[in-house]
Parts: C-alpha cells; structure tokens; sequence
C-alpha cells in the first residue's frame, strides 16, 4: 500500500502529494486523513504529514520511494469533504495546500498535545536526583520546579509556561528523572448547569414568516442562500434558535458564527438556555489545549450546536445542517492572514459539498451581500419591525455649533443633561468611541513636534493610567515626557479623545455615576470580556464607556441612552468603504438603546453632520443608503462592480522596497496594454511604517475575478524571475475588507 500525502512545510516547493510506501506493521493503523511521520529531503528528516489518499499503485520508482516511519493519530483529523475544501482554498486563494490544511485542523492536534510528563517518583534516588537538578538552576530545574507543584502538566504547556523548546525536557526523560505519557482530558469550554432551562418565545407575525420560510428551505435541496435583514432588536437570535431546533430534529447540527469575541459569552448564553450541554465555543481567547477539546468533542458527536469567530467555521461537525453568520457585514470575517479566506464564501463552499444551508443575518448587510439578493443570488428575508415595535429617537449633534457656542467639553449640552437625567432614573447609559486609549497624540504646543513611534510612523497614544505612551501598532511604550525632547521646553500637551479620556471626564462630572470600560485594555485576560458584560448586565454599572465591541449584537434592556462621543472617526479612514463602514457601525450602536420597554435616545456627535452616513442612519433608512451607496460605487468601478487586488510589498530598506515596487508597476504597465485593467500606484500604505517595516503599495482593479488574480499572480512571478527580492514580503490580497 502506499499513501499520498501533503508535507506540513508552508512553502510552494514542496507544495504538491508525495507518495510513501506504508510498512507492512503500519498497515493497519494508516486511514485517510490520519497524521504521519515521514522522512523528508536530502537530510531525512521527519516532518510531520497528513494522510489525503491511498493506492495500491504508485509511478514512482520502487528505489525512490521512502516509508512512513509513525502513525501519530488514531483517528482521522480531516474529512472528505474538508479535503476538497482545502483543495479549493489553494486556488482561490491563491496560497498552499499546507497552510489551508492548517488553518481547517486545530494547530495542536497530532500526539504533541496529549503528551503528560510527570516525576518519575519509581526511580531509585529521585528525591536525591531532585536536589541536584534544582540547584543548576537552568532550564531542566526550571521544568522540574513546575512538575513538582502541579504534579504534572501537558508537554505543550510546559514549553509556553516556560518559554523553552523541547530540548530539557527530552534530557530529563532521557536521563530517568521524568515519564511523558499520553493523556486524554476533554475539558468543556464552560458548565452548561450554569444556565437556567428556556423555553422558545412566541414569535412576533414577521418573525413567524421568517421562520416558516426558513423551515421550508431546509426542506429545498436546490435552495440559495438566505439573507435575513432585520432592523436592531427585531428578533433575529429567536429566529435562529427554532431554526436550529428544526435542524436538531431532523438529527443535523449547525454552526453559528459571531464577529468578535465580546458577543460570544451573551450568545452562547442564550443558545445553552435553550439546547443545554449540546453547545460548545471556540475562540482564540481559549488555549490551545481547550480549543483542540471542543474540536474533538465536536468530532466525535458530543455536541451538535458550535458558536464562535471565524474560525468556527472549520469546525468538524459530521452532519451539518445550518450555517448561520450573524452581522454578516463585519470585516472580520475576512482573514488578514494567509490563507486570507472570506468566511462566507468558505460557508456557501462547505454548504454545496455537505448539502448544509447557509443563513446571513443583519441590521446593516454588506453592500455586496444585498446586491446579490437585489439581483436574486440570495434568497432575502426582511424584519422591519422592532419585537416592542419602538426604535430610538436619534439626533446629529453638531459639534462645530457647540464650539461656536462656547462648548469645549467632549459633551454635547443635550448629550450631557440625558446622561445627568438617566443616573437619576436609575438608567444604563452607553458611551461609544471607535479609539481607544487617554488622547491620539501627544505634541509640543511650542514647537509643534509630535512624539511618535520610532518603529512606526503613526504616533502614539497616551494611557493615563500607566502615563505611559504607547503605538497601538507594535506595542511599543516609552514614558510619558514632561518636556519636550525637541526644544526642551514644557508644553506637553494631550490632543484627541481615547476612551480613557471620556472614562475620566464621566468620573469627573459623575463622580457618583458606576463606570465601566470595554476596550482591547481591559479585555486582554481571559473572560474579562465576560466578566464587564456581566457586570453591566446586572446593573452594576451606570454607563459603559466603549470601543467597537460594544457596537453590536449585545442587548441590554435597561439601556435607554447611547452617545456616539465622535462619529466622525470611521467617516475619515480613506477607504472607498468608509461611507458603508460608518453607516453600518452607528446603526448597530444605535441599535443598543431601547431594546426593552422603555424609549430609547441617541446622540450622534459630529463636526460633519450633513454627511449622508448620518442622515441615513437618524432615519433608520437602510434602503436610502443602499441606493447612494451603490451608485457611487457603479461610478467609480468598486466592488460589486469590480475586483480589487491589493500589492503591498514591505521590508526595512525603504528604497530597496520602493525600487522593486517600481519594476513590478513597469511589469504590470507592459502586460496590461490590452487587458484593461487600472493600476493605481505604487504608493506608501495608510500607514507606510510598522515595526521598523517600509510599505508601498499597488491596487489593481478588475471587472472579472479570475482575470484580475491571473494577471496579478503572472506579473509577481514574472518580478520574481527577474529580481532579487531577499528582504521584501509581499502581501497579496483579493477584495481587502478595507484598503490599507
């Protein structure tokens, strides 16, 4: 017998099956989709592989072929059906059937991750042996002090605990003083006993037809895609769960997939109230070890039900009935990493190789997901009506005219005196800002100079409760000066609004009001974005002071006021999308006020309030925006129109990058006098410098999506032929979520 097999080496050289012969002991234990060891290149050195076919022939010569030397699996990592989604991705995305495998298969998965090492205590002397090894004080003691007080730990734990390679730890096994053996333990992502029993709700009329048209779609083996566009709070979550008990009873399972991390803990809240121990989560907040668990109990069946980010999407259910992708519009289900998948255009492959349903849902979708239900791609479902049938009143708050005014605060007057009126009501009350951080740049008001990163060229922020200034590009930190480094004199001053800077202005002018912050500084632990949610929740808090994790999906009944403190920032990102991007996220915010019974306002403060983002959203006119929007992209060729296709070369020699740059835009000149594609650049990024990193970049666009990659993908290989490009990463992306 032999297998073929894919080498787990990211690299388009070995990028293609290689065939072993499989040893007459191993016959037995190799199957399809299992990870083997093999030998591999000149040297022989195992590497790691997985299993995508058996023959029982093979055109390679006998003398030529090598053996499989290890099973490291005893059960298949990936299906069939995933190994023609891997297949796909390589092409469309243009990158290694390797690196498609490893994002679809956990990163832990082979016999690695079980191992459990632990104090040989049968060993004559250890007690003694201990002594010895833990007064080197190097890494072996290091390993030892760590055994000794847990009485054992994973492999893989020990190594990130301690940050060591494997090394000590072998020598200590070697040398008698330690025992690695396999260990199975499935830990549950959370305790089910935690939540109370739910029964499903009465459905509103529009919410009835929404589920009996979905019901009967599943029954369609021909169906479409269906995208549910439903205003904030008109019920969308009670659809998707009589959807998925419809899908349980038919013996099927379903993934559900949320956008940022923040709205998982309330998600899966409301799905384990309803379907119990059948829930589980996955996320990158999760270690390693506990996100290979809930890979594995949905493997084996244990589950039916799998909620989390993006990445959820690969999860190994075996008979998949239902992939729902909730906030379809969000960017972040795009991959900014190789491979640089779209989520949803992953969902409609796997649907069409398992027989699964796809569903969409949003208050705001996409541009390009409403165009294809306008041209009858999608199925489309609509809820224009709130579940208590009241939408916040929304004002535009002119800055400028609170300014002229004599307003210097952060605060518009009105904003001010509903927050003032909410904390005597004893009403929750939501602050919104896009940025994080005390202020967005700390200058001389004398000279004028801007203390900015060294290794990048974006200034840095200052965080008042480190005094510290930090780039929120590398995570570089310096000191807060008191004078200036450029003149030497001190006026240092603090520019903009972070969300520290409102915090501290709310402290100030509330010093009763309860206060709680949500942004990526305070949800760096783990279940800390649970733990503010809670809290706010249980009306610990009197106003939540946000970035965009709180825009979205949460629902908080006594949430009667939402204050947008700068609704300029998206509006200002020089990107063809900002006007979308803008639209969408101040309309989620919105969205967050009045969701119960008690009336709801919001407060759009803007120096540009006639821009059409705003207008659209106080009027809760998606319709109206869509149709701007969709004009002015026709006029200006952009996606739904067309394709882009983002070039971004990056390294440390600033000219050096630019001068090969400039012969791949002399390459694209040459190879493009009939094909009648627009090259816009070279030019720097948006932000042309990121951990000591130059980056320029050339934007190709084109009306079909495989002649745009084609011309692209053929024009850097010809620069790749022609030029030495050590030094220079380029990073190609098709239809970017925002051009950077």
């Amino acid at each position: 017998m032999y297998a073929e097999v894919i080498i787990d080496i990211i690299s388009k050289n070995v990028d293609r099956v290689f065939n072993y012969k499989i040893p007459e002991n191993l016959e037995d234990k190799v199957s399809k989709g299992f990870i083997v060891k093999v030998p591999f290149g000149i040297k022989n050195n195992l590497r790691d592989a997985i299993v995508i076919g058996l023959s029982e022939k093979t055109d390679i010569p006998e003398d030529r072929l090598k053996s499989i030397k290890q099973v490291c699996t005893d059960f298949s990592v990936i299906d069939d059906n995933k190994i023609e989604l891997a297949k796909w991705m390589k092409e469309k995305y243009y990158t290694t059937l390797s690196s498609c495998l490893q994002c679809i298969i956990p990163k832990i998965v082979n016999d690695k991750l079980r191992r459990y090492a632990f104090i040989n205590y049968k060993k004559e002397n250890i007690e003694q042996l201990i002594k010895d090894c833990i007064k080197k004080n190097n890494q072996q003691s290091k390993v030892i002090k760590l055994l000794k007080e847990n009485e054992g730990m994973f492999v893989y734990e020990i190594k990130m605990l301690l940050g060591i390679a494997e090394s000590p730890i072998k020598t200590l096994e070697k040398n008698g003083l330690i025992v690695i053996n396999q260990k199975e333990v499935m830990r549950n992502a959370f305790n089910a006993d935690d939540f109370k029993k739910s029964d499903k709700l009465k459905p509103t009329l529009e919410q009835k037809a929404a589920i009996e048209f979905l019901k009967s779609s599943l029954k369609n083996t021909k169906r479409k895609p269906v995208l549910i566009h439903g205003v904030t709070g008109s019920g969308k979550t009670e659809i998707f769960l009589q959807l998925i008990e419809e899908v349980l009873k038919n013996g099927k399972q379903a993934i559900v997939l949320v956008p940022e991390i923040s709205l998982t803990p309330q998600t899966v809240r409301r799905f384990t109230e309803r379907f119990g121990d059948k829930v589980s989560v996955t996320h990158s907040k999760l270690s390693d070890g506990e996100r290979y668990d809930q890979w594995k109990r949905a493997k084996n069946g244990d589950i039916s039900v799998m909620i989390g980010p993006r990445s959820a999407i690969f999860a190994p259910l075996a008979n998949l009935g239902v992939i729902i992708i909730d906030e379809e519009h969000e960017s972040s289900y795009k991959s900014e990493t190789t491979p640089k998948y779209d989520t949803k255009e992953v969902a409609e492959k796997i649907a069409s190789l398992t027989g699964a349903m796809v569903v969409l849902a949003s208050a705001t979708p996409s541009v390009e997901s409403y165009y294809k239900a306008k041209e009858g791609i999608y199925d489309i479902v609509k809820l224009k009506k709130r579940v208590n049938n009241s939408f916040p009143e929304i004002k535009i708050v002119d800055m400028r005219a609170e300014l002229d005014e004599g307003n210097r605060s952060i605060f518009s007057r009105e904003l001010f005196n509903e927050m003032k009126k909410n904390i005597e009501n004893r009403k929750q009350t939501i602050l919104f800002l896009n940025r994080r951080g005390y202020s967005t740049f700390v200058s001389c008001r004398k000279c004028g100079y801007v203390m900015s990163c060294e290794n990048c060229n974006v200034n840095y922020t200052y965080h008042i409760d480190t005094n510290k200034l930090i780039c929120h590009y590398c995570n570089a930190e310096i000191q807060s000066p008191s004078i200036c480094p450029q003149c030497g004199l001190p006026y240092i001053k603090y520019f903009g609004v972070g969300t520290q800077k409102i915090e501290q202005e709310v402290k100030k002018y509330f010093p009763n009001a309860r206060v709680l912050r949500m942004d990526l500084d305070t949800t760096s632990k783990k279940n800390s974005h649970e733990k503010i949610l809670k809290s706010f929740a249980n009306g610990e808090a009197d106003i939540l002071v946000g970035t965009q994790m709180i825009a979205k999906g949460l629902d908080f009944p006594n949430v009667t006021l939402v204050g947008v403190v700068a609704a300029d920032t998206s509006l200002n990102a020089g990107d063809y999308r900002c006007g979308e991007t803008s639209f969408q996220l101040l309309t989620q915010v919105a969205g967050r006020a009045g969701r119960a019974d008690k009336k709801g306002k919001v407060f759009l403060q803007s120096y540009q309030s006639e821009h059409y983002s705003l207008i659209f959203t106080k009027t809760n006119d998606y319709e109206g925006f869509f149709n701007h929007e969709i004009e002015l992209r026709r006029q200006m060729l952009y996606p739904p129109f067309s394709h882009i296709f983002f070039i971004m070369f990056i390294g440390e020699d600033e000219k050096f990058v630019i001068s090969k740059i400039y012969v791949l835009a002399e390459i694209m000149k040459k190879y493009n006098l009939k094909a009648g594609f627009d090259i816009l650049g070279p030019a720097p990024a948006i932000v042309s410098k990121i951990k000591k990193q130059f980056r320029y970049k050339i934007i190709v666009k084109g009306i079909e999506e495989n002649r745009v990659k084609a011309f692209v993908l053929y024009c850097v290989d010809k620069l790749k032929e022609k030029e030495d490009l050590k030094g220079i990463n380029i990073n190609l992306t098709l239809d970017p979520s925002y051009i950077q």
